[in-house]
C-alpha cells in the first residue's frame, strides 16, 4: 500500500515518497500531525501514513542538549562542530547542528531559529528580547 501525505501548504496529495527528509530539500521544515486531530507527532512515531499530514512548523526551537565533536569523520569537514539535540517548539526533538557566532556559547535551553544552509536543516541561537520596565 503507498503512503498517502497531504500537503497543508498546497491542498494536495503529495507523491508517496515525500518525507522530512524530501521537504528539508525543498527548504521546509514540517513536521508530522494527525489529520483528525491536528495533534503533532514524534518522527518515529508509528502511525498509517493516511492518517498523517506534515504542516509547516514554525522554525522555532530549544536546545535540549549538545556534544562538541574534535575529530573530523569525513574528508574536508572542520573541527570542531557540534551535534545538537533541539526540541522544536511544536513538540517533536531532531538532530541538528547549531551555527555560532563568535560572541555565543552553546547553552542547554538556549532559544534557537531554524535555518536553511546549503540545503541543509541547522539552527542558529534566536537572542529572547530583554524586558524593559
Amino acid at each position: 500500500m503507498q503512503p498517502t501525505l497531504r500537503s497543508v501548504a498546497h491542498g494536495e496529495a503529495p507523491p508517496a515518497e515525500e518525507s522530512f527528509e524530501t521537504f528539508i530539500g525543498r527548504g521546509e521544515l514540517r513536521v508530522p500531525s494527525l489529520v483528525a486531530t491536528g495533534q503533532i507527532l514524534h518522527f518515529a512515531t508509528r502511525v498509517p501514513p493516511a492518517d498523517v499530514e506534515w504542516v509547516p512548523a514554525r522554525g522555532t526551537a530549544t536546545l535540549s542538549s549538545f556534544t562538541v565533536m574534535w575529530k573530523a569523520y569525513r574528508e574536508g569537514m572542520k573541527v570542531p562542530y557540534n551535534v545538537a539535540w533541539v526540541e522544536l517548539d511544536e513538540g517533536p526533538r531532531l538532530i541538528s547542528t547549531v551555527v555560532l557566532e563568535p560572541s555565543d556559547r552553546l547553552v542547554i535551553g538556549m532559544p534557537l531559529q531554524a535555518l536553511f544552509r546549503d540545503g541543509l536543516l541547522v539552527f542558529i541561537h534566536r537572542p529572547t528580547q530583554a524586558r524593559t520596565p
